[in-house]
């Protein structure tokens, strides 16, 4: 019985490391699953699952790719990411980026980032304004304790970013999607706000108790 676009694009996304990075070019990992499927890529674009998930596609697409898409190859990626939180100035723009919540906080308060949720796909270091993100635990995805890594966290990133899925309306938006005068605003008040918490700390006086010289 020959198997749906539908079933045979679901079997090759379980293949996929569920990073949900967009470095392949499509929005979610399901997508370029789905593309490959319907011929309108080769399987060699899954930069975090290297020569390792482009031999499992090999497998059942019946491809001879040896090698990944240069364009799509990169030698070393973080397993996740932290955020400066001192420098933090409460944007939410990374919350909306992370395509698996692995980031909380609220408005004009400090953000975190759970570091065990977090699928290190970096989507939220180009829409912070004032570059607080920074990756971790860089390793050469080659290696067997990257991969060792993408295997073990596999389903619970997929649980993750379908139970955001879910809440959002099944839609997974590209990076940078924000309307650019609203975010140019959001990132204004929030720099003034900090600035203006700078200011009132340094005009502070000193307490009496700290000033007392003995």
């Amino acid at each position: 019985m020959r198997q749906s676009v539908e079933q045979f694009a679901a079997e090759l996304d379980e293949l996929l490391p569920q990073l949900q990075c967009q470095r392949c070019g499509y929005p979610t990992c399901a997508d370029f699953a789905e593309a490959i499927v319907r011929g309108r890529c080769r399987p060699n674009r899954c930069d975090p699952g290297g020569s390792r998930v482009l031999d499992d596609l090999n497998h059942l697409t019946g491809g001879t790719d040896a090698h990944l898409d240069p364009a799509y190859d990169t030698p070393s990626l973080p397993e996740a990411v932290i955020i400066e939180e001192s420098e933090c100035i409460g944007c939410t723009l990374c919350i909306k980026a992370c395509p698996v919540d692995a980031i909380i906080g609220a408005a004009k308060l400090m953000h975190t980032v759970l570091s065990g949720d977090c699928t290190g796909c970096e989507l939220c270091l180009p829409v912070c304004p004032v570059d607080c993100i920074h990756p971790i635990k860089i390793n050469k995805k080659e290696s067997v304790l990257f991969q060792e890594s993408l295997l073990a966290r596999a389903s619970v990133h997929r649980a993750h970013f379908r139970r955001r899925q879910a809440r959002l309306g099944g839609s997974q938006k590209p990076r940078k999607t924000d309307n650019r005068l609203t975010r140019e605003k959001t990132i204004a008040d929030s720099v003034a706000r900090i600035r203006g918490k700078r200011e009132k700390m340094r005009e502070s006086p000193v307490s009496d108790e700290k000033a007392t010289t003995l």
